[in-house]
């Protein structure tokens, strides 16, 4: 196992990464954050150690993270800052590449305007890039809000964002994406722009589920948990799933329906409308730890996706973490990724695959009369989606990429 001796020292076959990661802990997204965070945990059991430039309230440095704030408010206009701090980390990123002999250069998004910084400015040091795609960028599946701003968004994804995306592919020497309809869908461009594809899901983190699982109890009610924002997140409504709760409440059966991670106003808005403020509880992000630690003790998790236009169905870590907890499932989510691998590895769950409230009410009610259910955790072939695992993939892109003389010299010296 090759490990730092000094931090600072370079170490026998360690090689160094400069990763530009626009959400990193402790930042308020922490679904964008924890990939990152967990990649930087364990990289260094396979021989790589990672700077990581991103955003932060204030500026601030330490050995292994750079923070930068981006200059606009977010709640002003998330493209605005995006686009902000992207154009204020470029002197940054450059100075570092010239003090420092990164071996290559990894940039996640979305958002995606740093990575236009990341292809040029690795381009002008000579040292190679991976790009990891997270999500779409010109294959957005989600078009919402008020007609102007669809419209926008439509001119965007058709003209704007395809051009600016190539640019990035053909910078690239691989790009990594998350999901199985994402690296189909960029397969015939990253194979244009002469680049290597590759996948690298999102997982879970075996560490974060130590210790023997929560005993489960009935009580009174039957406790529903979300863990996650629904208000600005595009294509994201609980509109459907509060329908859905009303009926199952008004035909009887005894549910609270727990948000963990939004307590906005537009959500409980939607909550008073249908006159369930004595069932719904909405509560603010609290630490992952703390998230990963209500999974394992939920009565019923719910995983929701809305509908794309196209044929790419993002998974996020939380439907990785949902499974491991072993705990009975409603997923509402439209075919695609998600729903193959909760129908794959998921042991007690109702699968929605249209968000009409009439079935998600259904799917509550046969949940609700099945409680309590004994936590029962994924087959052994779900340890693929292991964190640590996951980590060992991305350092096997890193070390075919990286420069063939100066791995050999680092190994020599």
């Amino acid at each position: 196992m090759r490990r730092s001796r000094v931090r600072g020292e370079a170490e026998v076959g360690t090689r160094d990464v400069l990763a530009l990661a626009y959400d990193f802990p402790p930042c308020r997204a922490p679904g964008a954050a924890i990939r990152m965070a967990k990649f930087v945990r364990y990289l260094p059991e396979f021989g790589w150690r990672a700077t990581v430039v991103c955003r932060g309230d204030s500026a601030g440095r330490d050995e292994q993270v750079i923070a930068i704030p981006a200059g606009v408010p977010e709640g002003f206009s998330y493209q605005a800052a995006a686009w902000t701090w992207a154009r204020r980390i470029e002197s940054r990123v450059r100075a570092l590449l010239a003090e420092r002999p990164f071996d290559v250069v990894y940039a996640t998004g979305p958002p995606f305007a740093h990575l236009l910084v990341a292809a040029r400015v690795a381009r002008e040091a000579g040292v190679p890039l991976v790009a990891d795609f997270r999500d779409g960028w010109a294959l957005d599946p989600f078009v919402a809000g008020a007609w102007a701003k669809r419209l926008l968004k439509r001119g965007l994804v058709r003209w704007v964002y395809p051009p600016l995306e190539q640019r990035v592919l053909a910078a690239s020497r691989a790009v990594v994406t998350n999901t199985p309809s994402m690296a189909a869908a960029l397969a015939t461009r990253v194979a244009s722009a002469g680049a290597v594809l590759a996948m690298v899901p999102n997982g879970y983190d075996e560490a974060d589920f130590a210790g023997p699982a929560p005993v489960v109890r009935r009580r009174g009610e039957v406790e529903f948990l979300y863990c996650g924002r629904f208000e600005g997140i595009a294509g994201r409504s609980a509109e459907a799933l509060l329908g859905g709760l009303r009926i199952a409440v008004d035909s009887g059966r005894r549910l609270t329906f727990r948000v963990l991670g939004d307590d906005g106003v537009a959500l409980r808005r939607q909550v008073e409308a249908l006159g369930l403020n004595d069932v719904v509880r909405l509560e603010g992000a609290v630490a992952h730890a703390a998230a990963v630690a209500e999974m394992r003790r939920a009565d019923v998790l719910v995983l929701y996706q809305a509908a794309g236009a196209g044929a790419v169905t993002p998974v996020a870590g939380k439907t990785f973490e949902y499974l491991r907890s072993g705990r009975p499932l409603l997923a509402v989510v439209p075919p695609g990724d998600n729903s193959t691998l909760v129908s794959q590895y998921a042991h007690d769950y109702r699968l929605v695959t249209e968000a009409d409230p009439h079935s998600i009410a259904r799917a509550m009610s046969e949940l609700a009369d099945t409680h309590p259910v004994a936590t029962r955790v994924p087959d052994p072939s779900f340890a693929q989606y292991d964190r640590r695992v996951l980590a060992g993939r991305l350092a096997g892109i890193l070390d075919d990429v990286a420069p063939r003389a100066v791995v050999a010299a680092r190994a020599g010296s």
